[in-house]
């Protein structure tokens, strides 16, 4: 039985959750707690799987509370509850908590989040890793694009077009802002795939504040894995999302359906920024023995770690609350013949994306190269159009 605890300074919110949740109680062993210090203190007494913490509470408030929760327990799925709508207090909330939920959340909204969240706890096998992806508050940036979205963002009149370019090319920064703007905080009716989208609807100043205070964007220390490329996964994966997008726009699909082509694409790799930042000597093990030994890395991965970079991203990712059909094509673009979805989806354009920019890139970030599973195609009867694609890509790539 998972283990939950409910974190409110107001006995009659946590009566109404009792009550709320009053259906799950044979499968959740529901906890409640009056406020921080004693969350903590229960936490101390027993393993935490999933805590929901109110916000704004006397002493110790939500945010401080995740804060504690990730220093000394970070394999538990930090969730916060809030009913004040000031994006400033969102800000404080960047690192510490992996999701939001807007207060008042009816019932149905928040049994989801549990029952998603709790799904996640048992899609990666590997405690270490998980407990690697649920310590994450942000993910590393390439200094460069760090540097050019500070320098726009001091100007008088910064432009909203230019800060969205940038962060749609680095890694880091576009899972953690569609992060933010994805999550019921926002209550969003439709999930935003788009950097430019979130930046537009978020505003200059929170994105200001979110880079310049926030410090949720923080500089990769290429001396922590020697073998890895920060530079080389960045190209490569805005290269995997330009063909994604292509494919996708081969096959005639909505702009709904191109725009996660191109972020699952941009996102398909950021397992291995979080491998080779998190575990940077067993990481280089990983990238030097698949070169010895002419592996595919994931293989290699798996052998050592027992989960791929396309694994553990994908759980950070959900974990996170990015869309499901992104969290698939990040899963799965190594094997898209475990998708669930049957036809052509955002994993398929993501796979087909992948091969072509390995196949037609100068640098061999892999050796050896990632194939196109042929068959799977075949058997979606999309065959036919690999040699399109494949020239439509390059097109793209010489462009």
């Amino acid at each position: 039985m998972k283990t939950l605890l409910f974190v409110d300074d107001d006995p009659n919110v946590l009566q109404g959750l009792q009550r709320q949740l009053r259906p799950m109680r044979q499968e959740w062993d529901m906890n409640f707690a009056g406020g921080g210090a004693a969350a903590l203190a229960f936490m101390a007494m027993h393993p935490v799987d999933i805590i929901i913490s109110d916000m704004m509470m006397p002493g110790m408030d939500g945010s401080q509370l995740l804060s504690e929760v990730l220093k000394r327990h970070p394999q538990t799925v930090r969730i916060i509850l809030s009913g004040h709508a000031e994006r400033e207090a969102l800000l404080r909330l960047v690192g510490p908590a992996h999701q939001y939920l807007s207060k008042p959340c009816n019932a149905d909204e928040l049994r989801l989040a549990i029952v998603r969240a709790l799904a996640l706890r048992d899609l990666l096998g590997n405690e270490r890793l998980k407990q690697l992806a649920t310590r994450i508050k942000n993910l590393p940036t390439l200094p460069a694009l760090q540097g050019q979205l500070t320098e726009e963002l001091r100007k008088d009149s910064p432009s909203t077009e230019r800060i969205g370019e940038i962060i749609a090319r680095d890694i880091g920064m576009t899972a953690k802002i569609l992060q933010l703007v994805n999550s019921a905080f926002f209550g969003l009716a439709q999930p935003i795939n788009n950097p430019l989208d979130a930046v537009i609807y978020l505003g200059l100043n929170t994105v200001r504040s979110l880079a310049l205070s926030a410090g949720i964007f923080s500089q990769y220390d290429q001396k922590m894995c020697r073998a890895f490329s920060l530079d080389v996964l960045a190209r490569h994966s805005w290269t995997t999302g330009v063909m994604a997008r292509g494919v996708a726009q081969m096959q005639h699909q909505e702009l709904r359906i191109l725009e996660q082509c191109f972020l699952s694409g941009l996102l398909h790799d950021v397992g291995q920024l979080i491998l080779a930042s998190g575990l940077p000597e067993e990481y280089t093990e990983v990238i030097v023995r698949a070169g010895r030994e002419s592996l595919p890395v994931w293989q290699v991965e798996r052998e050592i770690f027992g989960a791929s970079h396309a694994d553990v991203g994908a759980y950070l990712l959900a974990l996170w609350g990015l869309p499901n059909p992104i969290i698939e094509a990040v899963a799965k673009h190594h094997e898209p013949a475990q998708c669930v979805a049957p036809g052509f989806s955002p994993a398929i354009a993501v796979h087909a994306g992948d091969v072509f920019a390995h196949e037609f890139s100068a640098i061999n970030t892999e050796v050896p190269p990632p194939q196109l599973d042929t068959v799977h195609l075949a058997a979606l009867g999309l065959a036919g159009r690999i040699e399109t694609w494949r020239a439509g890509c390059k097109e793209l790539i010489e462009a």
